[in-house]
């Protein structure tokens, strides 16, 4: 497995090939200077206890404030507006671009925000149209307790006052977590696979992983999930280690009456949102819901801290990840959308936060999507630290291909505001986009009127040049298309599809 060293001298060898030479750098990159660790001097910032934490989300704050006034200040530097309109108002005599056109405010390529959260969410659902509902659904917990992040901790410090470490530590567990799921394919050949990473309010952060595996490696049967996953205590003397490890990171609770105040209890209904504890089964069989009833046999009571448990408290894991990692991984097997929702939930309740707003329905609000962003967000250290690193928050393989829809003379036009009208409309390549070009591909390219494709099977063999506005043959990677979303009042544009 690799080490934080070892992840680190990666980190320093890609900096290396990737060095070119400026005379200035970016905020994010600056405080990623500062927060580094380094042999021949010691970094008070690091080792400033909670003001560390607080500096942290400070200057990650700073560097989003930063990203958001962009857009909030400079409304006017680019505009969009339908191909048609531009020729209407230019018939009308209209020559002046920055009277026309609607301003963007928070684009999809803001990362984190409503739009790209709902993008990442529609890219997760085509995944699932093309190879299926996931088999595996695995959360992985940073454990602060891990060696890595101990040894480079002072004697008198804690773990959450390095938020840096924590992030940098999680990343490499997650990176190790890849490989073994992707590479090492230790469940399967996988045909996809995503996750997402989330933070808790006080700190902790964790991963959900989705794995979609190929029809061959599918799970199908009770017998082949026992051999995945388990949800019972293993013999002490047999598997001592695993056994304290369960014990450590695998026993849910206490909730219910040993703890009727522990966060996992719903107040309304009563009782654990998780269903603990959870009936004895002697075997594994397959449930009513898409997650099947594990096997969890009736083998006594084991004292816990003051708590005595049995096997209807365990979370179901895998011997082999939880042997390795030493932290919370939950293992489960699922064949249900549900968990795509689940892991993109936020953009159905949003991020956490301390205060809202209520509108009157009747009145004409202007909503600023920043300002709604920005409200009260609730910010984490390890939070801040993660994108302060510039660590993505979500990933998917293969990657999908966003496919534009439009009707005749109908598709958008980004322009710069100081444009002139002319000067757009004279432009030759405005009238070359993806759609018009695929319909062109299919009348005289050789090997599309072969492979005869539909539009979103299009960039699975060929790849659109941004720089050219045009198709040319797909020759390595591998992808899908996603047609973007179109409600059904659109009419004739949603016939399109």
């Amino acid at each position: 497995m690799c080490s934080v060293d070892g992840y680190l001298d990666m980190e320093a060898q890609n900096l290396e090939k990737g060095k070119r030479k400026r005379d200035n750098i970016s905020v994010r990159e600056y405080y990623c200077y500062k927060f580094q660790m380094r042999e021949d001097e010691t970094n008070e910032t690091l080792y400033s206890g909670r003001l560390f934490q607080q500096y942290s989300v400070d200057e990650h704050i700073k560097l989003e404030t930063q990203r958001l006034n962009f857009f909030s200040f400079n409304p006017d530097l680019f505009r969009i507006e339908m191909l048609q309109g531009l020729i209407d108002i230019l018939r009308l005599g209209e020559r002046d671009a920055s009277n026309i056109g609607k301003q963007t405010f928070l684009p999809v390529t803001f990362i984190g925000g409503p739009r790209d959260m709902r993008r990442r969410y529609m890219d997760v659902i085509s995944l699932v149209q093309q190879f299926g509902k996931p088999y595996l659904f695995i959360t992985m917990t940073c454990n602060p307790s891990w060696p890595e992040i101990k040894e480079h901790l002072l004697p008198t410090d804690e773990a959450q006052n390095r938020p840096d470490l924590i992030s940098r530590v999680f990343k490499v567990k997650i990176e190790e977590l890849k490989t073994d799921i992707l590479k090492r394919n230790i469940f399967g050949k996988v045909a996809a696979f995503m996750y997402t990473i989330e933070f808790q309010k006080r700190g902790l952060p964790h991963a959900h992983f989705l794995i979609i595996l190929t029809n061959e490696y599918k799970l199908l049967t009770p017998e082949s999930y026992d051999n995945i996953v388990r949800a019972e205590l293993p013999d002490c003397k047999a598997e001592e280690t695993l056994y304290k490890l369960i014990l450590q990171h695998m026993m849910h609770g206490p909730c219910g009456k040993l703890n009727p105040t522990n966060s996992c209890m719903q107040q309304k209904k009563g009782g654990c949102k998780f269903k603990y504890p959870r009936s004895f089964a002697d075997q594994t069989s397959k449930g009513k819901n898409s997650y099947p009833i594990y096997r969890r046999r009736n083998t006594g009571l084991v004292k816990v801290k003051d708590h005595y448990f049995d096997n209807t408290w365990v979370v179901p894991y895998n011997p082999f990840l939880l042997g390795k990692f030493n932290c919370h991984i939950n293992v489960e097997i699922c064949s249900d959308i549900k968990t795509v929702k689940y892991i993109y939930k936020y953009i159905c309740k949003g991020y956490d936060k301390i205060a809202y707003h209520i509108h009157d329905n009747d009145t004409n609000v202007e909503v600023d999507e920043i300002k709604e962003y920005q409200s009260a967000r609730w910010v984490s250290p390890p939070e801040a630290t993660w994108n302060l690193f510039g660590f993505p928050i979500n990933e998917m393989t293969p990657a999908v291909y966003h496919l534009r829809l439009h009707l005749e003379g109908q598709q958008f036009v980004s322009f710069k505001s100081a444009s002139s009208i002319n000067s757009i409309m004279n432009n030759p390549m405005i009238r070359k986009i993806m759609l018009t070009e695929f319909f062109a591909m299919n009348k005289t390219n050789k090997d599309a009127i072969k492979l005869n494709l539909l539009y979103k099977e299009f960039p699975q063999y060929f790849v659109w040049s941004v720089q050219y506005k045009m198709w040319t043959r797909r020759t390595k990677g591998n992808v899908i298309g996603r047609v973007v979303t179109c409600h059904p009042t659109e009419g004739e544009r949603y016939y399109l599809r």
